[in-house]
């Protein structure tokens, strides 16, 4: 009897080291779906994407109010204000855009080769829906924040480079997403409380 109950006794924990080897093994892989979707698309699109808002700020600095860089690349010759100012881009300011669309260049690259990777993030794969503090830009209707993205970029560079001229009202809905930044940064933290939640249950199934 002795011996039947501890054979009966290493059967079942046998079975429950293996239901918790199991265990592991999934949280392991959910663990590295999760760094990987981190470090090689959110972390590296936050980091271009505060690169950008930074020169982008810079650049801003003595334009007048109502001025937006798509619609005046599009249409140069218009004026803002009651003072009716017209905007010259001088070297410095061409420098500073230029650095701008280099990096919106790596954008393109990061969301066309690794997007894949966020096949599951409805926050950037659904039609884009602006939150109540960012309705107030004509956004172009049923496209994801990333495609709405990649057109901004896209289309400002061709009217940087005078491939685009006039048309203002057909291309102001691919102004830059702002929110973005927002919900890159979302992203990252959920990752990081996930990848955090798949530790702890790894390490509860070793005790």
């Amino acid at each position: 009897m002795i011996v039947a109950a501890l054979t009966l006794w290493n059967n079942y924990k046998i079975r429950e080291d293996s239901k918790k080897e199991q265990k592991r093994l999934r949280q392991g892989e959910k663990k590295l779906k999760h760094q990987q979707k981190l470090s090689e698309f959110y972390i590296p699109l936050r980091h271009y994407l505060e690169n950008s808002k930074t020169l982008f700020k810079i650049f801003m600095k003595d334009k007048p109010k109502g001025f937006r860089t798509l619609t005046y690349l599009l249409n140069p010759s218009q004026k803002y204000g009651d003072e009716k100012i017209k905007v010259l881009l001088d070297e410095n300011n061409k420098s500073i855009l230029a650095k701008v669309f280099e990096i919106g260049e790596k954008i393109e690259d990061l969301i066309y080769n690794k997007s894949y990777l966020i096949g599951d993030d409805n926050d950037f794969i659904k039609a884009y829906s602006p939150r109540e503090k960012y309705k107030d830009l004509p956004y172009e209707k049923d496209m994801t924040i990333l495609s709405l993205l990649i057109s901004h970029i896209v289309v400002i560079r061709l009217a940087y480079d005078e491939k685009l001229i006039g048309s203002t009202a057909k291309f102001e809905g691919f102004v830059f997403p702002n929110e973005i930044n927002i919900r890159v940064d979302e992203a990252v933290k959920k990752l990081n409380t996930k990848i955090g939640e798949c530790k702890a249950l790894i390490q509860n199934t070793m005790m």
